[in-house]
């Protein structure tokens, strides 16, 4: 229960607040509808959490090809690794072997993979969460954003237990975004249904 509560628990204290505070603060021109019927708002979770999000993956998968490029060449010039080319270069996604550079270079390699394995989420629960929800799915989008760049930091020293240790705490924060998306993703949902 405790797990679910830390999961959730900000999601829906932020969603609560966001619904509270912009009925009573924001003018109507700031919540009305926008193009294509959607609240005006819905342009900064495309920005955000479409846009913005598309780069952060982009520059994930930049750091994994240079990782590539540095371990053919520091395998070439170190002369211990006669199959460096094969084992680093495409279409292989992991260095096979168990030294210290093929783990470091699969730890690159993971930190890319694993926010692709949950970048299909991310993206539906934004598009979903911010009709109901814009401002809590925009803020969730950019620390999204955040704490998967330092989540890769801490993965990218080579164990893999850093990615949380080594990412100034931030790294636990790409579940905390998830899970806010989910609240507001849910929060639409009750919406569509005239619940909320």
């Amino acid at each position: 229960m405790s797990m679910l509560l830390k999961f959730f628990g900000p999601g829906v204290a932020a969603c609560a607040a966001e619904r509270f505070a912009v009925r009573l603060y924001a003018p109507e021109s700031f919540t009305s509808s926008g193009g294509y019927g959607l609240p005006k708002l819905y342009g900064g979770v495309i920005a955000v959490n479409v846009v913005y999000s598309t780069f952060t993956m982009l520059s994930l998968g930049f750091r994994v090809g240079k990782a590539r490029r540095e371990a053919i060449e520091k395998a070439k010039k170190d002369g211990n690794d006669p199959d460096a080319e094969a084992r680093y270069s495409l279409p292989k996604m992991q260095a096979e072997g168990f030294s210290e550079d093929a783990k470091k270079f699969n730890c690159i390699q993971r930190g890319h993979q694993q926010a692709l394995e949950t970048y299909g989420s991310f993206l539906a629960l934004s598009l979903i969460g911010g009709l109901a929800q814009p401002i809590v799915t925009i803020v969730s989008g950019l620390l999204w954003s955040y704490s998967r760049i330092r989540w890769a930091d801490g993965y990218s020293t080579g164990d893999p237990m850093a990615r949380y240790e080594k990412s100034g705490g931030w790294g636990r924060h790409v579940w905390t975004a998830l899970g806010n998306l989910m609240v507001a993703s849910t929060c639409t949902a009750l919406v569509v249904g005239g619940i909320l």
